[in-house]
């Protein structure tokens, strides 16, 4: 007796042993780019709504200082995924060899990104702007290339410097020690409304920005080859997220006024700077554009051949 219930406990274990591996929760390691912005959270808004959940993924997320940090992050393997790269800086490293692909858009358009002085400041835009010192987070990120481009438009020769994060572009104007710092909503627009700071350009003032991809989202080749299945799982629940945050837009800012403790004003004012389509995944636009820009700017010395192109950019889920 003892004997035939051994051998049927082992006939049911064998027979559920693929429906319990095919329900395993997969883990993934992600870093992303800037904590706490309205398109930074969308990974954080999934998470929170169960979309990684039911796609079996248990989401580990390391929040860092940037593109460059992130780009790190990704080519070592320190994680597997990384959200909000800049693309002159992603474009650069492949050049160079790093094992790192596109798997779709993170930002299309510069909505995001404006750029402040002081309230006593001279300075009324980039006009202005002749010989003055102007921050960016890090060389290859997205607030490099916007500001190379308005510069470009304004057509005044001024002072890049990268600055890091925008904590510290707010204490380096305050400072003195620059006269104009980077920022993205919600971050700063308070002092704005107070009359502290005033916006002197915006990414939007360049309307050709708006079908050009300025930030990407990446990962490591080896896991895109070891664990592809789970890049696409990864990827289709992402795009859930960004479905689900302008189809329930309001749960979706008070979530994100109360990660960042914000004012519901100005959580909504922030929300407003991002179009749903500012953040599709699908497709990466503007590449020929992007690829000049990195040539003028040293990022890269020619642009990439058609089958660079095909191997850099993997959409591992294409709902198209």
């Amino acid at each position: 007796m003892k004997e035939r219930l051994v051998t049927f406990v082992a006939f049911v274990i064998a027979a559920l042993a693929p429906t319990l591996a095919s329900a395993a929760t997969d883990k993934v390691a992600v870093a992303i780019g800037q904590r706490g912005l309205w398109d930074t959270l969308v990974i954080y808004q999934g998470i929170e709504e169960g979309l990684f959940a039911e796609e079996n993924l248990e989401v580990d997320v390391t929040w860092t200082k940037g593109g460059a940090e992130t780009l790190q992050a990704v080519t070592t393997r320190s994680v597997d995924m990384g959200f909000v790269n800049g693309m002159l800086g992603v474009l650069g490293a492949y050049r160079r060899g790093a094992p790192v692909r596109i798997i779709g858009a993170q930002m299309t358009g510069a909505n995001d990104l404006f750029w402040y002085a002081r309230a006593d400041s001279d300075l009324e835009s980039f006009a202005d702007a002749a010989g003055k010192r102007i921050g960016y987070s890090r060389p290859g990120s997205s607030s490099q290339l916007v500001l190379l481009a308005l510069l470009d438009n304004a057509r005044v020769q001024a002072k890049p410097i990268s600055s890091g994060g925008i904590p510290d572009n707010r204490i380096q104007v305050m400072s003195g020690q620059l006269d104009v710092g980077w920022s993205v909503p919600p971050f700063n627009l308070d002092l704005v409304k107070k009359g502290e700071l005033k916006i002197v350009a915006k990414g939007s003032d360049i309307p050709a920005l708006a079908d050009q991809t300025v930030r990407t989202n990446i990962s490591n080749t080896r896991f895109l080859t070891e664990r592809r299945d789970v890049a696409k799982r990864f990827m289709r629940a992402y795009m859930r997220a960004v479905d689900w945050m302008y189809q329930n837009q309001e749960a979706a800012i008070k979530r994100f006024a109360e990660f960042n403790n914000l004012d519901m004003d100005i959580a909504r004012e922030a929300a407003a700077f991002y179009p749903k389509k500012t953040l599709l995944s699908v497709p990466v636009k503007g590449l020929e554009r992007t690829m000049k820009e990195a040539i003028e700017h040293g990022a890269l010395r020619e642009s990439l051949t058609a089958n660079e192109i095909e191997e850099l950019i993997d959409y591992v889920h294409d709902p198209r």
